[in-house]
């Protein structure tokens, strides 16, 4: 139970916001009916069928199509374009990398745009990390990492409330347990065995 004591640092930089943005930047919910959520996020891997350079630049397109640089600016494009819309971005490592070669007007931009609630964080991890193959020192090490960087950048509006692993190949008790330390509200998770999604199904908690 080491890891117990080590995550418990994370708590001070993953307060609540009091600014406009998370919980309180969302539509508000009707009681009488039926509220449905279509999450516009991104999904890119951080090394995955080429490496980190390759996915952000588009390189070796003969392997994987995917420039991610493009998708961040097209995603920024299009929320300055309708203010209804909202975007989660996922991958710190990207995001990090795209924000390096931006000017401040862009930079401006993007500062108003996760102080209004309408781009988030999620996960706020350098990757989505593996969950059964890692040690957990080094899942810690990619959190702090990230999460110092989007906090020192865009303040407390930029810290994510819910933890977001959809494509891991599966999921580990630990893993909860740390989110949870971390002070997450919630858990959004993608892979998980048949025999589980049929359980919770059954129990209503799926």
């Amino acid at each position: 139970m080491k890891y117990v004591c080590l995550v418990l640092w994370f708590l001070p930089i993953l307060g609540l916001s009091q600014q406009h943005c998370g919980y309180n930047a969302c539509p508000r919910l009707n009681a009488s009916e039926l509220n449905v959520h279509i999450i516009a996020h991104s999904h890119d891997d951080v090394g995955w069928l080429k490496t980190v350079d390759e996915y952000y630049y588009g390189t070796r397109s003969h392997v994987q199509s995917a420039q991610v640089k493009y998708i961040i600016s097209s995603v920024v494009e299009a929320l300055r374009e309708n203010p209804k819309r909202r975007f989660i971005q996922v991958e710190t490592a990207f995001f990090h990398k795209w924000w390096q070669e931006q000017n401040e007007e862009k930079r401006q931009q993007v500062h108003d745009l996760i102080r209004n609630g309408r781009l988030q964080i999620v996960g706020g991890g350098w990757s989505m990390n593996d969950e059964g193959a890692v040690h957990y020192q080094p899942t810690i090490d990619q959190f702090t990492f990230a999460l110092k960087f989007l906090k020192d950048t865009f303040g407390e509006c930029a810290l994510p409330k819910v933890a977001w692993q959809i494509d891991p190949f599966g999921h580990t008790r630990e893993m909860a347990s740390m989110f949870a330390q971390m002070g997450f509200d919630g858990f959004f998770m993608g892979r998980i065995d048949w025999r589980d999604r049929y359980a919770r199904f059954g129990t209503r908690t799926a």
